[in-house]
């Protein structure tokens, strides 16, 4: 593992950040530099839900946009990916904006990437029978307004799609699909659900803590990690005890930024490595709700495997006092965040399916490979052993 060591790492980041509260509508300034004529990618009803819909518009008489709207009604998969490429084409769309959750930048990245490359998205996903084809043209740009504060989408390299027929997510990954700008405004991501608001607040925690901890970490991923954990745990007890209010927001705004830039530069672990699967196989289970269940017992088992590893030993140490204090034990830290996913009312893994731990284990994603200690098929079966008994 990568202790930080100066000797050397590489860190690469591309997009464009802007944050603060009420901000939002700069991207359509933005998205107007690269032309008139814009895909606009949303979720299914995020924007009449937040209220967006008449600022839009208005923008869009000032600026002289056009938008033709592409709604995202479900977990992003090759069809939807495929279908906006092909609106953006015949619509002659100059950029691509994306508002919305992680689902709806998803599908903004590959579709301005479709745009201008020939065939499908399934043949860029990696992890398939065939090597993934590289992006040759350059996509169209894209500018990302998260409406969620977790996935980090609107910050990294990569889109990630259901592959419906095979019962898979995989992911195509290029520098190309970096978003040119992301316009991260903490007042929408406070408008969503609890539900929404705590698990993807566990995606971008998890994203922290994996990272951090990952064999590929470096200086600059750990200085973001350190800064962003503990904003996340922060935000997250706070809207436990509900009364999470405005700095509550920005922090997960930042922590989820932070973890977006982290993972698309240190890689994950073992326990995205195997939500994949499981979300794959279970479409039911909500991606961060399902690592808030993953993220203890992979805590749990990593700490019994790093056995065999000092080095990993002492920064899952250092992960377990950013989490929970300058006295805390990996096994504490553990507990607390279990209770924490209870208190956030998130459900238990073991209801969303009776799972076959098996398939699950015979088609995990490749963020294994960047997991604090190579873990083997025991210690995957363990982790989902432990997270089913939460």
């Amino acid at each position: 593992m990568n202790q930080g060591a100066p000797s050397g790492f590489e860190f690469l980041h591309q997009t464009r950040v802007v944050l603060g509260a009420g901000l939002w509508s700069r991207a359509c300034a933005e998205v107007r530099s690269f032309g008139h004529r814009v895909l606009l990618v949303t979720g299914a009803s995020s924007l009449s839900r937040l209220g967006l819909e008449s600022v839009l518009a208005s923008e869009a008489r000032r600026l002289e946009l056009v938008f033709d709207p592409f709604a995202v009604p479900r977990e992003p998969d090759i069809e939807l990916a495929d279908r906006a490429a092909a609106r953006a084409r015949s619509f002659g769309a100059e950029a691509v904006l994306g508002i919305g959750g992680g689902s709806a930048l998803d599908v903004a990245k590959a579709a301005a990437a479709l745009a201008t490359n020939p065939g499908s998205a399934r043949d860029y996903l990696e992890g398939l029978s065939n090597p993934p084809l590289p992006f040759t043209a350059a996509p169209l740009p894209v500018v990302c307004v998260p409406t969620t504060a977790g996935t980090g989408s609107e910050v990294t390299k990569n889109a990630v799609l259901q592959v419906t027929d095979l019962q898979v997510k995989r992911s195509m990954r290029s520098e190309r699909l970096f978003p040119r700008a992301a316009f991260i405004d903490p007042t929408l991501s406070a408008k969503a659900p609890k539900n929404v608001r705590a698990g993807s607040g566990f995606d971008a925690l998890t994203h922290l803590c994996e990272a951090f901890c990952s064999r590929n970490a470096s200086l600059v991923t750990d200085a973001l990690a350190r800064d962003g954990i503990p904003r996340a745990v922060r935000a997250l007890r706070a809207l436990a005890e509900g009364d999470a209010g405005e700095s509550d927001a920005t922090d997960l705004a930042i922590a989820a930024t932070l973890g977006g830039i982290c993972l698309a530069n240190a890689g994950l672990g073992a326990a995205h490595g195997l939500i994949a699967p499981l979300g794959g196989l279970y479409p039911n289970i909500p991606h961060g709700a399902g690592l808030a269940c993953l993220l203890p017992a992979t805590l749990l088992v990593n700490e019994a495997a790093s056995a065999r590893d000092p080095a990993a030993g002492r920064r899952l140490l250092e992960l377990a006092r950013l989490l929970s204090g300058p006295y805390a034990t990996v096994k504490n830290t553990a507990r607390e965040l279990s209770e924490l996913r209870v208190a956030l009312e998130l459900p238990a893994l073991s209801s969303y399916a009776c799972i076959d731990l098996g398939r699950v284990i015979a088609s995990p994603s490749g963020s294994l490979k960047t997991n604090l200690v190579a873990l083997g098929t025991h210690e995957l079966s363990s982790i989902l052993e432990l997270a089913l008994s939460a």
